[in-house]
């Protein structure tokens, strides 16, 4: 994995859960983002969320995630065949990307 890599991520994002405090949570869906940084000894990368065509829960864009939460952008596992709400892009871009993988 190297800077510039583009991957499938869950965004964390914070829930408020009383006026004064909210908790940490992460996403159920794969979002499309691309590596920033990678720490190989403690086995870490940051990734910067792509923009969104709607509002998003998360309060920063660059997020870190250890490399075994980190799938390949072109991922066909089940897990990562469940897209968020710019499903459209989504779709758009894993069709492109299997093009590209086409002679």
């Amino acid at each position: 994995m190297e800077p510039g890599d583009r991957v499938l991520v869950r965004p964390f994002f914070h829930i408020p859960v009383r006026p004064w405090w909210t908790e940490s949570y992460q996403s159920p869906f794969y979002y499309p983002s691309t590596v920033t940084k990678v720490n190989e000894q403690r086995g870490r990368a940051y990734v910067e969320l792509d923009e969104s065509l709607y509002p998003t829960p998360w309060q920063d864009r660059i997020q870190l995630f250890h490399i075994s939460d980190i799938h390949r952008y072109g991922c066909r596992c089940q897990e990562c065949a469940k897209p968020g709400r710019d499903i459209y892009r989504f779709r758009a871009d894993q069709e492109h990307m299997r093009n590209e993988e086409q002679p």
